[in-house]
């Protein structure tokens, strides 16, 4: 079977309205997850003046498990960190000022076991409401939570009016992505909606991105992501890269975009990234799926803001397969 078959996640949205005017930040990804971990830490945390990675609990720790992922030792050398288990993607929209009674939507999406703790998710973002984010402390109430399914559209599965949550049928890993898409294709263009923070040799990539690392930060986020929450297993990602040297750069539109955002422990941190389009030509149709899964999980650094998401265009038309 293959090592990426088991990684699987789910999608929701999360609308809040707004109990007060409030001023947000051009990019809001990390106010909502500054908030998102305080209020977290406050709710869970027994030994709240201690640091995660010196606490006796940390290994069964929620807030240290979400927000801390701790590494065994003896595993993953060569990765310093884990990948966390969520990512938080604020409204795509520059607009900074917004009014009392206004609603706003998020995303949130939830990589394996991570996903058994939805309801702690929920009553936290609840909590954040009653603190307030960002310098305003703005106030806001949590509305309802919406799941993602598989064709896109939204089911309800929890609304303040009741205070109940429901299941929903809404997994999302590699099986269903590979039964959905026909194949082939020779040209993809990548949307980057967030910046994306991507490293090569250590160094962040300014003007471009070649598709080689791309997939290379993709394999590698997915299969730690598999590995970490879905009780995947590790594998080497170079013998899965065959191929992508042959994939060019047809057309860059991708353009810097600088940001900066203030951390309770780290001060002022700069978190610029590229944004806008890219197009690749070549072979691609191998590649198709773990490109759609990024879609989910982003690709680059910070993802947890919501950083590194981007969409696909293919030069087809991606339809249904409705072979058996």
């Amino acid at each position: 079977m293959d090592i990426l078959n088991s990684l699987y996640l789910y999608k929701y949205r999360i609308t809040v309205q707004l109990e007060e005017g409030i001023t947000l930040p051009a990019y809001k990804g990390s106010a909502l997850r500054g908030v998102f971990g305080h209020s977290l830490r406050k709710t869970v945390c027994v030994q709240k003046n201690t640091d995660c990675q010196e606490c006796l609990l940390k290994l069964k720790c929620l807030y240290s498990y979400i927000f801390e992922t701790p590494t065994p030792e003896d595993e993953l050398r060569k990765y310093r960190e884990a990948p966390h288990p969520y990512i938080i993607t604020p409204p795509i929209t520059r607009r900074r000022h917004f009014g009392k009674d206004e609603k706003i939507g998020f995303e949130l999406v939830l990589v394996g076991r991570a996903n058994d703790y939805l309801p702690y998710f929920i009553y936290t973002f609840s909590e954040m409401g009653k603190m307030g984010i960002d310098k305003d402390r703005g106030k806001f109430k949590l509305i309802n939570v919406e799941a993602y399914q598989n064709d896109g559209s939204l089911t309800e599965i929890f609304n303040n009016s009741d205070n109940t949550l429901k299941s929903a049928n809404n997994k999302i890993d590699f099986e269903i992505l590979t039964s959905h898409f026909s194949l082939p294709i020779s040209h993809l263009t990548v949307t980057f909606e967030t910046p994306a923070r991507i490293k090569e040799a250590g160094d962040l990539r300014s003007t471009d991105i070649p598709f080689g690392l791309l997939i290379r930060r993709l394999y590698e986020r997915a299969v730690l992501l598999s590995y970490y929450h879905c009780q995947g297993e590790m594998e080497d990602v170079e013998k899965r890269l065959d191929g992508v040297d042959k994939v060019r750069i047809k057309e860059n539109r991708l353009r810097w975009y600088d940001w900066e955002r203030h951390s309770a422990r780290k001060g002022k941190m700069k978190l610029g990234g590229l944004v806008g389009s890219i197009t690749y030509e070549g072979d691609l149709s191998r590649f198709l799926c773990l490109l759609k899964m990024g879609e989910y999980i982003h690709v680059g650094k910070a993802t947890t803001f919501g950083l590194g998401r981007y969409k696909i265009n293919a030069g087809y038309t991606l339809q249904p397969d409705n072979k058996n």
